[in-house]
């Protein structure tokens, strides 16, 4: 049966060939002489123009204008040839059939033996033609769909690119224009104060040397009077009298009192100028401070203290935004979170990225710390003093010395009392940098590398010490 199955094939395939190409039929045409060839391949034989030419089978005549289209023969061609594509194609590993069919819900190809079996029985089955077809269609949608998308993506991307560029470009223009507008005007402004600082100290050298004159006036009026009343005393009483009067008139100049240097005009003018010098230092160091915040950092973060680590001899506020030291232990569960030798605590938030600052309000005691510590930090250990592998800190001793304590310690000489602090934490570079919040006036950088969690890190060992954190 098999070799039948065979022989009918090629008697099919022989029926089907162009005898010109020896492929099968594509577009096939008839002659008058009955013999049939591939369009194109007929065409080639005629020419161009088309021009009377022997058959290439019988070599009778055949005219351009006497083939006629075999669709009955095509037809069979194309049978043939998706005999061909099934015997060639993926057949199924289980049953050895050739893949003809496709299974909907398990998106995937089946032969006719899987089809009624148990695991695709219930699922809709199609011929691989047809569904390939449909999902041809479904597929085309898509990629007509993503391609739009794709380009509406590509010029919303280049398009928003252009904006900022165009933003950044406006900015690169208008901060130096910013600051030089402000620079010229701070410049104007200083000059004009110079300007009333000069004339005041010109009018008080003035008056300065206008009371000198009078003062050496008045020392020569007084030696003169006292001299001719030394000499008048002693005189006879005629002689005494005679001009006695010139006398007394000079001894009552001599008795007035000098003009003060300063008068009350000019000191209230003074003192004006000075208020006005004053809040001019003020706003300078305000602005400077507020500038240097919008520009030297970027996220202010509402630190929390964390009361799982908290060490049992502090104690944290309901809001958990200030802890303080007590002599006493608290009765709390000793969690591996937990701080239980170092009187420490951490905030609740740590970062892995990013530029972060937080302020803490340290009042006058002493033996506090602030700063920063690795997730890691030994919690059942105590922290050294001195130097700290995981923990960067600024910290005020009993004796009230600043310190900075991380990988090398250094002790800072600073010209007044800590009142407000800021940390700031930039984790990419490696850095922990602290403030002074009342000028923003830096008090020492710290370096450091961070590959894990960072958390902000507090130590009060004093009752007398309490540290805020300000909102």
């Amino acid at each position: 049966m098999a070799e039948e199955l065979l022989t009918l094939r090629e008697r099919l395939l022989f029926q089907a060939t162009c005898s010109i190409c020896l492929e099968l039929f594509r577009e096939p045409v008839l002659t008058a002489c009955g013999h049939s060839f591939c369009g194109q391949c007929l065409a080639r034989v005629l020419g161009d123009p088309p021009r009377r030419s022997p058959c290439p089978q019988c070599r009778a005549p055949v005219e351009p204008g006497s083939l006629r289209p075999i669709r009955s023969l095509g037809d069979v061609a194309k049978v043939v040839r998706s005999l061909d594509e099934v015997e060639s194609g993926p057949r199924c590993p289980q049953h050895g059939k050739p893949l003809a069919l496709f299974c909907e819900r398990c998106a995937a190809l089946v032969c006719a033996f899987c089809r009624d079996g148990p695991e695709h029985r219930q699922h809709r089955v199609r011929p691989a033609e047809e569904a390939a077809r449909e999902l041809r269609e479904t597929l085309q949608s898509n990629l007509l769909f993503l391609q739009n998308q794709k380009e509406k993506l590509k010029h919303r991307g280049d398009q928003k690119c252009k904006d900022m560029q165009k933003a950044v470009k406006s900015e690169l223009q208008r901060v130096p224009e910013t600051f030089e507008e402000l620079q010229q005007w701070m410049e104007e402004q200083k000059k004009t104060l110079q300007t009333e600082l000069e004339q005041m100290s010109q009018e008080l050298v003035n008056k300065i040397e206008e009371y000198k004159c009078r003062v050496l006036e008045r020392q020569s009026l007084l030696d003169s009077v006292i001299a001719e009343i030394q000499e008048k005393r002693d005189q006879p009483a005629v002689e005494f009298l005679k001009d006695v009067g010139r006398i007394l008139s000079s001894c009552e100049a001599a008795k007035a009192p000098i003009p003060e240097p300063v008068s009350p005009e000019l000191q209230r003018s003074i003192e004006s100028l000075s208020e006005k010098c004053q809040q001019v230092v003020d706003i300078v160091d305000t602005f400077r401070v507020n500038l240097r915040s919008v520009i030297d950092w970027d996220i202010r973060e509402q630190v929390t203290l964390d009361p799982q680590t908290a060490h049992p001899l502090l104690i944290l506020s309901r809001d958990r935004k200030r802890v303080w030291f007590k002599s006493e232990e608290q009765n709390l569960p000793d969690t591996p979170k937990r701080f239980t030798i170092s009187c420490s605590v951490l905030g609740t938030k740590g970062f892995t990225s990013g530029r972060h600052y937080w302020e803490v309000v340290v009042g006058k005691g002493v033996c506090w710390a602030v700063g920063v510590a690795l997730e890691s930090v030994p919690r059942k250990e105590p922290l050294n003093l001195h130097r700290s592998e995981k923990v960067w800190r600024l910290r005020l001793d009993e004796d009230g010395q600043y310190r900075a304590v991380s990988m090398t310690p250094e002790v800072l000489a600073l010209r007044e009392i800590l009142l407000r602090i800021r940390v700031c934490l930039d984790y990419e570079a490696g850095r922990v940098t602290f403030y002074n919040a009342k000028d923003m006036t830096q008090i020492v950088q710290l370096e450091a590398t961070f590959n894990e969690k960072v958390f902000p890190y507090f130590w009060v060992y004093s009752k007398k010490t309490q540290i805020w954190l300000c909102d």
